[in-house]
């Protein structure tokens, strides 16, 4: 009888020293299991996923930083392109993924942008966590063959608005679409219009037919074809002028230091991905950042390594987002 009462003893009347000794046991308990999953993470491939087709910025860049990643790591890092849907499918994807670290999306000022553009999307802020910030890359204005080819001359045609000049981006709500309406209200561009594409490569052949008129783009991936004079290099939209483009002037140096901009890279994983694997991989995207032969080469395509902790690049995300949504709703756009 007194057994039965002590086994139906309810968790309040259990001595307080008894519980607190539960709770620094399981605490202990939850420490080292994470401990193991750091420690023995990870143990198979690894796959990232890209929303954008190969052959573009983000593709370049992810691969350069994934190369790195993998030799640290130790394991092989597939990078999985899924373009579409201006990078919600890709994005969706990772949100559905399991949660252990095996599958990563990388995301770029679209992600934040979207979260404004449209009134519903198959995932929310919640289901990734943020990893680290990888790169950020300097962009350019340039200009279809048949254009001028100085800044001052093309916007005047584009003011006149006869006809209307269109512009070629990645996809709604792209850092090329936001910038190229920013840069037609900026400029005074009559009927300016853009003209969406799944990928960089698609928008860039039609440009240089001059199917389209103007586009910004990332300087590594336009450079073969301004230096061939297959386009005009009319701005980048650095705040200093670019080392592969240094006869180029900043978009500051042109009256527009509003219009300064960065295409940006960064890593997500699935929300509930254990905290010591995010770490982990923060820590060693960190450390091939740190690396002076890694920075040159993405230097050498105008490109900038950055890194930092999942806090930092959760911090830079909701401003990113703030902001996004900001010129967002300034612009009127929406993609719904």
């Amino acid at each position: 009888m007194n057994n039965d009462r002590r086994q139906a003893m309810p968790p309040a009347s259990i001595p307080l020293r008894f519980r607190c000794l539960l709770l620094a046991v399981a605490a202990l308990a939850s420490t080292g299991a994470a401990a193991q999953a750091d420690a023995g993470y990870p143990n198979r491939p690894l796959r990232v996923v890209v929303p954008y087709p190969p052959g573009g910025n983000t593709d370049d860049m992810t691969r350069e930083v994934m190369k790195e990643l993998s030799a640290r790591l130790g394991q092989t890092i597939v990078v999985d392109n899924k373009p579409g849907a201006n990078s919600i499918i890709g994005t969706e994807s990772v949100a559905k993924s399991a949660p252990d670290g095996y599958t990563l999306g990388v995301v770029i000022g679209a992600y934040a942008i979207n979260q404004s553009l449209y009134k519903k999307l198959p995932y929310t802020p919640q289901s990734l966590v943020p990893v680290s910030l990888m790169t950020r890359t300097a962009l350019v204005l340039v200009a279809a063959p048949q254009m001028p080819g100085a800044f001052k001359d093309f916007v005047a045609l584009g003011q006149k608005g006869q006809p209307p000049l269109s512009y070629a981006t990645s996809g709604k709500g792209g850092v090329n679409h936001i910038l190229g309406e920013r840069f037609a209200v900026a400029t005074g561009l009559r009927g300016a219009f853009d003209v969406a594409y799944k990928g960089s490569n698609e928008a860039r052949g039609d440009l240089l037919t001059g199917r389209v008129q103007f586009s910004f783009d990332a300087i590594p991936t336009m450079e073969p074809h301004i230096a061939k004079g297959a386009v005009h290099a009319l701005a980048v939209t650095s705040h200093q002028r670019s080392p592969q483009l240094p006869n180029v002037p900043t978009i500051g140096e042109l009256g527009h230091p509003e219009l300064v901009t960065y295409a940006w890279a960064g890593l997500l994983a699935p929300a509930g991905t254990p905290p010591a694997i995010v770490d982990k991989l923060s820590r060693e995207i960190a450390q091939v950042m740190k690396n002076p032969e890694f920075q040159q080469r993405l230097a050498r395509k105008g490109s900038e390594g950055i890194g930092g902790t999942p806090a930092e690049f959760g911090a830079f995300l909701r401003e990113e987002v703030d902001t996004a949504g900001q010129i967002v709703r300034r612009l009127g756009l929406s993609a719904d």
